[in-house]
């Protein structure tokens, strides 16, 4: 009866002080003013969960070694939840009833309590022993008994599978460590970064479907100019950073972090958890707000972000550290008007004055351009919308671009146009953090297509899809109009069987941009166009999703300060001598960014023999028409 009694109170104090514990880490969410806990799609939300916190498929994926050894411990903590049911039982319904369990299911459990046993005493190693740098410099004490209670768990079982028989004094004392093992994990958890065990399946449920989203900001409240202090968190923001593992994969994909920077996403998460239970007030400010203890995250770490994505892509908690909390913050700045850098308002002021382009370029470039090229355009018969968007519009690699797309679409048969003058559609300026602005030129863009009663875009521009299909979105002047948003490399893959091509062999290597690959997902179809084309595809070591950025994003290529020199050289540079090592001559892109930023490099690096040409360009070459050679003007 007193063991009994004992259990008892063990259960019911561990218990109420997890559920407390938890309860005070989450309670903000129930007054934030951001409710951002979306349920749509929950079919492909529930997958998700059984992908990455069921089967480990994330983790093991990123870090095939440490992630089999993690599967391991989770796998068998899985197996071994029946097991615990029935040694509670035992202490439940009295020792004297207890006898040795000895079944199919004993075996299987021991198995496991094994391979857990091998998992924990790998990863204890790793963390302990060859403490890898973005693990963090100081040895973490619950880390360290999060571990021991781990192998007392499975070493008092495999004691009692094996060796003990119930209900001996032996075997008592070896249920008792084990029970109090068990519950001293409630104890430890809601404290440590293993709160995430609890919280991790709940923050991949509502992780977005696609990566950085910018949530719009909320129409009811004058007060919403992005995040700058916490009390600006949304729900999943305080889901996100009290989710997170420490497990610095972040960090270790971040280009800007890979290349000397001081931008650490994993930093950035923490830094907010910290503030956040230390009943902080403001997150962001200058670096020097920082030192004094004024605010939490620097403004020149936020616009070190190249918005790339990288960080949420190898994420196995489901942290959106980009849109959600970086932009915002970005956002928040700009709104106060507290932003230090010269480039960054120098870009804010070209884009507001005509023809509002971050090239700062005269719009009779892109009329000069529309008139060499013949271009038809858009009218009532038109079923697409070629948007040229600024970088095919202003630069002369996007006009080469433009110029391939030409007979390509007129060998496919559809009807097309362009318009006879664009307004930029703000991407530039959103993912810098000035939302007045943006909101501004897509109203602009939004009344353009509404006059011309477009339904169908398809662009060469992966930034302007993904503003267009998530960014324009949350307007609801744009959703009323209907408009279906593809990539050309998504139209070209469609069309690629009704065009008359040519294949021929060649060895070519494909980058992947940041926002086609992990803004829209479309790794595939780029993919499909090189088969048909005929070439030997030779894959670079960070493609598809696991893309490396060109250094471009996050408009990036009009704020960074190229004076400034990184340790470690720059993100182009890292990126083409990924390319180099493919040995292609060639390389295929898909942006009108990404050529600018690898011609830049391969400059640099005394490559120029190395060509790099957009899958449009590939294709064009390929067509067995006259049409291929028909745009007139523009010399290569």
């Amino acid at each position: 009866m007193v063991d009994q009694i004992v259990l008892a109170l063990i259960v019911l104090a561990s218990t109420a002080y997890f559920l407390l514990a938890i309860w005070k880490r989450l309670s903000l969410m129930r007054k934030s003013r951001e409710k951002n806990l979306n349920l749509d799609g929950v079919g492909k939300r529930l997958w998700r969960v059984i992908a990455e916190v069921l089967l480990q498929v994330r983790v093991i994926r990123e870090r095939p070694l440490v992630g089999l050894m993690h599967a391991l411990v989770v796998w068998g903590f899985t197996a071994f939840a029946w097991v615990s049911l029935e040694h509670i039982g035992h202490g439940i319904h009295g020792f004297a009833l207890a006898q040795a369990s000895r079944s199919w299911y004993s075996d299987f459990a021991a198995c496991w309590a094994v391979a857990v046993l091998l998992g924990i005493f790998g990863l204890s190693f790793r963390r302990f022993v060859l403490r890898p740098k973005t693990l963090g410099k100081y040895i973490s004490a619950t880390s360290a008994l999060v571990a021991l209670l781990i192998c007392v768990l499975m070493v008092t079982y495999l004691l009692e599978w094996w060796l003990l028989e119930a209900p001996s004094a032996e075997w008592r004392v070896n249920w008792w460590i084990h029970t109090c093992s068990l519950f001293g994990m409630l104890w430890l958890i809601p404290n440590s970064k293993h709160l995430h065990l609890v919280l991790s399946p709940f923050a991949i449920f509502f992780r977005s479907h696609v990566m950085s989203t910018i949530r719009a900001l909320r129409e009811e409240d004058d007060e919403d100019f992005g995040m700058l202090k916490f009390v600006d968190l949304s729900q999943k923001d305080i889901l996100d950073v009290n989710s997170c593992v420490e497990c610095g994969r972040c960090t270790d994909r971040c280009p800007a972090n890979l290349i000397g920077g001081s931008l650490d996403p994993k930093k950035i998460v923490l830094q907010l958890q910290h503030g956040l239970l230390s009943n902080g007030d403001r997150i962001t400010g200058s670096a020097a707000m920082v030192q004094r203890g004024e605010a939490w995250v620097s403004e020149e770490d936020l616009y070190q972000c190249l918005t790339c994505g990288a960080c949420e892509e190898v994420c196995p908690v489901g942290i959106e550290h980009v849109g959600m909390k970086i932009l915002d913050m970005r956002r928040g700045l700009v709104s106060e008007g507290s932003t230090n850098s010269e480039k960054l308002t120098t870009m804010f002021t070209t884009m507001e004055r005509t023809p509002h382009n971050a090239w700062g370029a005269s719009q009779q470039v892109r009329t000069k351009l529309l008139a060499d090229l013949e271009l038809p355009i858009f009218g009532d018969s038109s079923e697409w919308l070629f948007w040229l968007g600024c970088g095919c519009s202003y630069d002369l690699n996007g006009q080469k671009v433009v110029k391939t797309m030409k007979p390509i679409l007129e060998a496919a048969g559809i009807s097309w146009g362009v318009l006879s003058t664009e307004t930029c559609c703000g991407e530039p300026a959103r993912r810098a953090g000035n939302e007045y602005l943006y909101l501004e030129l897509s109203q602009q863009v939004i009344d353009m297509l509404r006059s011309k009663r477009v339904k169908k875009i398809v662009t060469c521009d992966p930034h302007c899809a993904c503003m267009f299909d998530l960014d324009y979105r949350q307007q609801e002047a744009f959703q009323d109009l209907g408009v279906e948003v593809v990539h050309h490399t998504e139209l070209l893959a469609q069309l690629m069987e009704k065009l008359p091509l040519e294949p021929s062999y060649e060895r070519i290597t494909l980058h992947d941009p940041c926002y086609l690959a992990r803004g829209r997902g479309v790794t595939e179809q780029p993919r499909k166009i090189l088969d048909l084309l005929g070439a030997e595809l030779v894959e670079m070591t960070n493609h598809a999703k696991q893309t490396f950025c060109c250094g471009a994003g996050g408009a990036q290529l009009y704020i960074a300060d190229d004076t400034v020199e990184m340790p470690v050289g720059r993100v182009n540079h890292q990126r083409f001598e990924q390319i180099e090592k493919t040995g292609a001559q060639t390389v295929a892109v898909a942006c009108p960014y990404c050529p600018i930023m690898l011609r830049d490099a391969a400059t640099q690096a005394n490559r120029e023999d190395i060509r790099i040409a957009d899958l449009a360009e590939l294709v064009a070459e390929r067509l067995l028409s006259s049409n291929a050679d028909s745009a007139p003007g523009l010399s290569d």
